[in-house]
């Protein structure tokens, strides 16, 4: 068996805008050069990242109660969301601007530690988000199940900041490096 690439399987088993939607959301990504390595077969998890850093995986098909979909887990990294924190005020920070519909869909998406936790997320953490405290969190705090085109929008929002506090992390530790130099 060959391995997988994410836009065949998107192709075999979603329909309608299920389908338009996981291709917009994977063509966001590839076009960002967010690295989504093929999969191995049997598998039905991509890990997309950037750089080496994790930044989401996507569950596909995601098989519900009336029809496939497709999941996506926003990773929790370290030194990650500076730029999608507030710290507390609620107004979005420098390069990110956050208007309120986005807060309301990534508020709505936040995904709490539960029995369905993959990670090392036990007993989960404490975040602020945007102006609102949320307690337990999963280590992929953020899980996204069948979104719709708006939603999409959102987390390609949220990616865009991941990245750039990627790059911005790269940036600051080759600086560390040189002043030992």
């Amino acid at each position: 068996m060959s391995e997988k690439i994410i836009e065949d399987v998107i192709r075999e088993t979603l329909i309608g805008d299920e389908q338009k939607n996981a291709l917009d959301f994977v063509s966001y990504l590839r076009v960002n050069e967010i690295e989504i390595p093929p999969n191995k077969p049997g598998g039905d998890f991509w890990n997309a990242g950037y750089k080496g850093r994790g930044i989401c995986v996507i569950n596909l098909p995601a098989v519900y109660d009336d029809h496939n979909g497709f999941d996506t887990f926003i990773n929790d990294l370290p030194h990650a969301w500076d730029n999608l924190s507030d710290g507390g005020k609620g107004d979005g920070v420098a390069g990110f601007p956050v208007h309120e519909r986005t807060k309301e869909i990534i508020w709505a998406n936040v995904r709490p530690h539960d029995l369905t936790c993959h990670g090392k997320c036990s007993p989960g953490s404490t975040k602020m988000i945007f102006g609102k405290k949320f307690d337990n969190l999963c280590s992929s705090f953020l899980g996204i199940y069948s979104p719709d085109a708006e939603t999409v929008d959102c987390m390609k929002k949220i990616v865009g900041g991941l990245k750039s506090d990627i790059l911005k992390n790269i940036q600051n530790a080759e600086s560390v490096e040189e002043g030992r130099s």
